[in-house]
């Protein structure tokens, strides 16, 4: 049985700025339901979602972030998982908008984390080989298969000859490194304020998105304020024929494009988890070329295990350069208030890209 209580990294309500700092704190263990899961979380990572959430950028309710992570299998409920395995969840169910892991349920931000009986009947317990239990794996499986699954969807509309990264963030960094792998001499046109990356407000960047050898594939990686400027500039500059991943979220309406006015929040939603596959992008005749559109919410349990397959492959870097910080809970804390309070992602003297948290969850178990 597991233990009465465990530490999580909890928030606060917010202040008077706005911002939500986090404390950790020892909470009940929840009770389970007939079905349920629960695990022990063992890493865990603090992605562009969560810092959205906490800057009250989003309203997200739960009091315990974080949806990427490996853990292991406390007591299995109906997972049909031996107790003891290492598993990550995915966290966006395909069909049941109740269960949206470390956004309206809590998350693996602590050292026990119950996943229902729906989430685990839709198959959302993904085993893991034991090598995927350490930071940079556990950390970037999730933003990986994110990655991987507009790669996959890009690739059944063209084989694109350049790619603009729009968002130089994880998802947007994965994407640079990834993408060239399985399309050599790919152009490669990264947007953002990091090194390496060329700013959305640099007077060259028109021309540079306008010469792009086509056709052109785009991933729209911003903070969720930012998307529908992004694509605009995007859709609106480059020439020919264009494919664009809104991986970002974004609020629904119309966003008015050259191909007229597109609820692009709803394009975005008709992929979830995963499905439909294959997938069905939106086509708009606009006066440059044709407009392929498509989005996603959430990714399947197999770009999950594609992503901690290359992740956790002998000798593979993808993502080395982009792990810049290992807290436990404690420090989790004063790195997660430190970047809200200062409002400069940095921490240690040191820009935070991406944060694993580990628990002490392995020695409770």
């Amino acid at each position: 049985m597991s233990a009465a209580t465990h530490r999580a990294l909890v928030r606060r309500a917010p202040d008077r700025l706005g911002r939500t700092l986090v404390d950790v704190a020892e909470v009940p263990t929840p009770a389970l339901e007939p079905g349920d899961a629960l695990l022990a979380p063992v890493v865990a990572g603090i992605c562009g979602t969560d810092w959205q959430i906490l800057r009250g950028l989003r309203d997200d309710p739960t009091p315990v972030l974080g949806h990427e992570g490996v853990a292991y299998v406390v007591e299995p409920g109906d997972t049909g998982i031996a107790p003891d395995t290492a598993v990550t969840v995915n966290p966006t169910h395909p069909d049941d908008p109740s269960f949206l892991l470390g956004h309206n349920l809590p998350g693996l931000w602590a050292e026990r984390t119950r996943i229902p009986a729906s989430a685990v009947r839709a198959g959302l317990v993904v085993p893991v080989p034991e090598t995927a239990v350490h930071p940079r794996p556990a950390a970037l499986a999730e933003p990986l298969a994110s990655v991987l699954y507009g790669l996959r969807t890009a690739l059944q509309l063209v084989r694109p000859v350049s790619l603009v990264v729009w968002g130089d963030g994880i998802v947007g960094r994965l994407a640079a490194q990834v993408w060239p792998r399985e399309l050599p001499g790919l152009r490669v046109l990264l947007v953002g304020h990091g090194d390496g990356a060329v700013r959305p407000d640099d007077a060259a960047l028109p021309d540079l998105l306008a010469g792009l050898p086509g056709p052109v594939a785009a991933l729209i990686a911003t903070p969720r304020t930012g998307t529908r400027d992004a694509l605009r500039a995007v859709e609106r500059q480059v020439p020919g024929t264009l494919v664009v991943d809104v991986h970002a979220g974004l609020p629904s309406g119309p966003v008015e494009l050259t191909a007229g006015p597109v609820d692009v929040a709803a394009v975005r939603a008709e992929h979830c988890g995963g499905a439909p596959w294959p997938p069905r992008a939106k086509t708009f005749t606009r006066p440059p070329g044709p407009l392929h559109l498509h989005g996603h919410r959430g990714v399947s349990g197999d770009h999950i295990r594609e992503a901690v397959a290359l992740l956790t492959a002998p000798g593979e870097a993808v993502g080395a350069d982009l792990l810049t910080h290992e807290v436990d809970l404690t420090e989790a804390a004063e790195l997660v208030n430190t970047v809200l309070t200062t409002r400069r992602r940095v921490a240690g003297g040191r820009r935070v890209l991406k944060a694993a948290i580990r628990t002490a969850a392995g020695e409770r178990r």
